[in-house]
């Protein structure tokens, strides 16, 4: 199985270094682009957007063989749920871990915005600090340990803060465009943290509602297990692609 992983909000393709391994040594092509703008990637920050993430996404989804597994982390959910509306015939599935799961025409700040009623405390939005032009975000090492790494080991932990990196913020204005058509017919899997401070299990669990998945997985992590539960996650992982390999 061709695996694809979409890192999330202030993260770069590193975010999955400890889980390639377990994936490859399962017998998997894995490949972890940097999305546009992000880590180290070159982009221009004014071309970080949706459609310039999710043709990244395309791009690496069509530089691969049949059959290839979509795996979204956070809001890189979001970007997979685009790149599997514009590639539905080409995925097997499409899997959320601790990930946004937006309705069409939906953006991040319109869903946090419709359940403030739920009164989750956001500890992203309460700790990330945005530039006096509004583009960008950071998020500081102290509070990134313990809103997105809070059960991961402390090494692990502290080594990831130091690699996170400002993040356009454009992303969270831009509305999806889903069909029944396309992304209906995607094979849809979730994987819940019932410890994430960052994206609330109560959130996860609106979106799974209202979006149902196949199969929703649960495991007793933070917001990053592929840090804290990477051998679960991988675990999880390898049953999805036999699963949908068997289709």
């Amino acid at each position: 199985m061709n695996f694809v992983l979409v890192h999330g909000s202030f993260h770069g393709a590193w975010c999955w270094e400890h889980l390639i391994p377990l994936l490859e040594a399962r017998g998997h092509n894995v490949v972890a682009p940097n999305l546009p703008g992000s880590s180290i990637d070159p982009a221009p920050w004014e071309n970080a957007n949706l459609e310039s993430y999710a043709t990244r996404i395309a791009a690496t989804i069509d530089s691969l063989p049949d059959p290839v597994i979509l795996v979204g982390h956070s809001m890189g959910g979001i970007v997979s749920s685009q790149a599997a509306e514009w590639r539905a015939r080409r995925l097997k599935a499409v899997v959320y871990v601790n990930g946004l799961l937006l309705l069409s025409g939906e953006t991040l700040a319109g869903f946090l915005d419709a359940h403030r009623h739920l009164g989750v405390e956001d500890l992203v939005l309460k700790n990330m600090s945005v530039s006096a032009d509004g583009e960008c975000a950071t998020f500081p090492r102290r509070a990134a340990i313990e809103v997105f790494y809070n059960t991961s080991r402390a090494d692990h932990a502290e080594a990831a803060a130091a690699r996170l990196r400002a993040q356009p913020m454009q992303i969270y204005q831009d509305p999806l465009a889903l069909t029944p058509q396309r992304f209906g017919r995607v094979r849809r899997f979730y994987i819940e943290g019932l410890q994430d401070r960052a994206a609330s299990i109560v959130y996860q669990r609106v979106m799974t509602a209202r979006t149902p998945c196949e199969r929703v997985y649960t495991l007793d992590c933070d917001h990053s297990p592929f840090l804290s539960e990477r051998t679960a996650l991988a675990d999880i992982l390898e049953e999805i692609a036999t699963t949908t390999a068997a289709a």
